[in-house]
């Protein structure tokens, strides 16, 4: 496997196609018609090592640290929040045609595949500022990636958010990390809409404000798995 740093947002990894585990889509219309089956994300909340950080254990969200404006934190309902953070994600993805994701968060005792998102609340080891890092899996070659999100870098840069705010702002991070292992890069700013005309800002826009994490989130710009092979989509569908 070669790795070799990318754009400051992860590592793009070069390895053999991982086949895809055949699963059903919670999108209510199917765009793929089939040829591909959904990507398999899951989030996992609890810690562990990533590949990314391979000699590195991560610990889990600590969900006391984020207070909201209603008055408590995330710890006031755990398993709330984890669900609504898994829908919005599901949400993103399923209003953008070129790829169907299953979203699901790990339960205890799992054995985790697919793509997978360590939140953690640590900050990078490396010493680095980013919220999130993910492999960026150039062409979707894997479907076996990984992603990082650094929950108290969130917390150093947010304010105190509402719940639902929190909700927001988590969905878009870990979706915005998802794009990368899907193969997406980041949109120049200046290809995107005006946020403030249209109610949302490009998914993969680099170094998003907090303020634009706290709106909907869609892919906007016109982007392909793999722009230098264009034939990639068609070689990757399942018979």
């Amino acid at each position: 496997m070669v790795a070799a740093v990318t754009g400051g947002c992860g590592t793009t990894l070069t390895d053999s196609v991982v086949a895809l585990a055949v699963v059903s889509t919670e999108c209510e219309d199917d765009l793929l018609g089939g040829g591909f089956p959904p990507e398999l994300v899951v989030l996992d909340w609890t810690g562990g090592t990533s590949p990314i950080y391979p000699d590195v254990y991560f610990e889990g969200l600590d969900f006391v640290a984020f207070e909201t404006a209603e008055g408590g934190t995330l710890a006031d309902d755990v398993a709330l929040f984890q669900e609504l953070v898994r829908e919005e994600i599901t949400r993103i993805y399923c209003a953008w045609p070129e790829v169907s994701v299953l979203v699901r968060n790990a339960e205890d005792g799992d054995l985790i595949s697919g793509n997978v998102v360590h939140i953690t609340q640590e900050v990078p080891p490396n010493g680095g500022t980013d919220i999130g890092e993910a492999e960026y899996d150039v062409c979707n070659r894997q479907h076996d990636n990984a992603a990082i999100i650094f929950g108290e870098r969130l917390r150093q840069l947010a304010g105190t958010y509402t719940f639902d705010e929190w909700v927001t702002v988590f969905a878009n991070v870990c979706a915005h990390e998802i794009g990368h292992t899907l193969g997406y890069g980041h949109v120049a700013r200046e290809d995107c809409p005006d946020p403030a005309e249209c109610g949302y800002v490009e998914l993969m826009l680099g170094r998003h404000t907090m303020a634009q994490m706290r709106q909907q989130q869609r892919f906007v710009a016109e982007q392909t798995y793999c722009p230098d092979e264009p034939a990639t989509l068609d070689a990757l569908r399942l018979n």
